[in-house]
């Protein structure tokens, strides 16, 4: 039986169990990576073209000039990764986890695209509150994972304490090991 719990939804098939969390749009943040974005997205192509004219340009320095473009251009693409997986963050108005019997997926949908992680159940800890972050979290090997950072306290303890039910039944959350 799923329960029901304040501004979460739950949906399960035979294979998984899907929880919905909200997510509120935090406008400052996606206004600066919007621009951070645009402005990458101008480098990128501006550095394109001038690469490509350079490479054709017939001086004597153009191949090494070239290459030392290609690797400027190979930095600069993997910083608008990083950018773009954060405006994807901040994007999303939705969490999701997935949780199968073999896996934990954690989902920020933004359309098609989106921000997805996946974790080994085996090595997922039971969900536990984290004050210093106040959401709800679960340890995967030796790093934390946070996630419904919107969910008001009482919501995610509801929530925490459904799926360690769940998943994790011999755990006690009051028992400070």
């Amino acid at each position: 039986m799923l329960p029901s719990i304040e501004q979460i939804q739950f949906e399960e098939n035979n294979e998984r169990l899907k929880v919905v969390l909200p997510a509120k749009t935090h406008w400052v943040f996606l206004s600066l990576y919007t621009v951070m974005l645009l402005v990458w997205v101008g480098m990128l192509i501006y550095g394109l073209i001038f690469t490509g004219q350079m490479a054709f340009s017939g001086e004597r320095f153009a191949f090494v000039f070239t290459v030392m473009l290609l690797v400027l251009l190979y930095l600069l693409y993997r910083l608008g990764k990083m950018v773009w997986g954060q405006w994807q963050y901040y994007a999303a108005t939705r969490e999701i986890l997935f949780i199968y019997k073999e896996m934990v997926i954690l989902r920020r949908p933004v359309s098609i695209f989106g921000i997805t992680t996946a974790f080994d159940k085996a090595h997922v800890t039971p969900f536990y509150y984290s004050e210093k972050h106040h959401c709800p979290a679960f340890d995967y090997g030796h790093q934390h994972v946070y996630f419904g950072h919107d969910l008001p306290s009482d919501s995610a303890g509801r929530l925490i304490g459904y799926l360690n039910a769940r998943y994790h039944p011999h755990y006690d959350g009051d028992n400070d090991e």
